[in-house]
């Protein structure tokens, strides 16, 4: 199976003693779950923002599907990151004042190729057991439906690659199970790529790979 995302030597410098990634490598196959585990600051969140764009590395390359993403613009870069990548935060950052069906909208109103949003978000908020809920507020919905919303924000623009940074940080054992279940029901289902981050082993035991991420360094577990 041909590889999907690739990393090579990254590296990550903050200031001239905080050096978080000193030489990061990294092969994802189409449709692969990965977990990527260490110790709390050892920058795996860094990570994660790069393979999705949000931060630059100082050094290394990151191509995504043959394309090489340090050298598209940020114009470019925005454009491929709302199309191409879903992000789930442990913080579920939905809109207080918008309804659940408004939240999960929301990426698709600068995508301009995006075609029967409406239908997909209704598909996947059933999907995920919340079609009874479609003109509730975040403020009126548990910690874990309000994950799951967030699931389907991520999804709607039907993107390859889920990043799901501590997903689970902010919920119950229980909801924690669930939401990873649903995540990698997911991943078959829609045939993405799936990389979380967290400090759950036995969550991350449940991804095809685990990979820690200690003194700058990603290495197999």
């Amino acid at each position: 199976m041909s590889v999907f995302l690739k990393l090579d030597r990254v590296c990550k410098q903050y200031d001239e003693k905080t050096a978080v990634l000193i030489g990061v490598d990294l092969a994802v196959e189409p449709g692969e779950s990965v977990a990527i585990t260490g110790p709390s600051g050892c920058g795996k969140s860094t990570l994660l923002n790069i393979i999705g764009t949000l931060e630059r590395p100082d050094a290394g390359t990151l191509e995504f599907a043959g394309t090489n993403l340090l050298t598209l613009s940020a114009d470019e870069t925005a454009e491929f990151r709302n199309r191409r990548i879903g992000f789930v935060f442990q913080l579920h950052h939905l809109l207080p004042q918008c309804s659940i069906l408004e939240n999960v909208l929301v990426p698709t109103w600068v995508n301009q190729q995006a075609v029967d949003s409406e239908a997909r978000a209704l598909r996947l908020l059933d999907r995920v057991g919340l079609s009874e809920r479609l003109h509730h507020r975040p403020g009126q919905l548990s910690g874990g439906e309000r994950q799951r919303v967030a699931v389907v924000r991520a999804l709607i623009n039907q993107p390859q690659l889920l990043l799901a940074d501590e997903p689970t940080g902010s919920l119950s054992r229980d909801g924690a199970d669930q939401l990873v279940q649903l995540l990698l029901e997911l991943n078959r289902e829609e045939k993405l790529t799936l990389i979380m981050v967290t400090h759950a082993q036995p969550l991350a035991e449940k991804m095809d790979r685990v990979l820690t991420l200690e003194n700058g360094i990603l290495k197999p577990e």
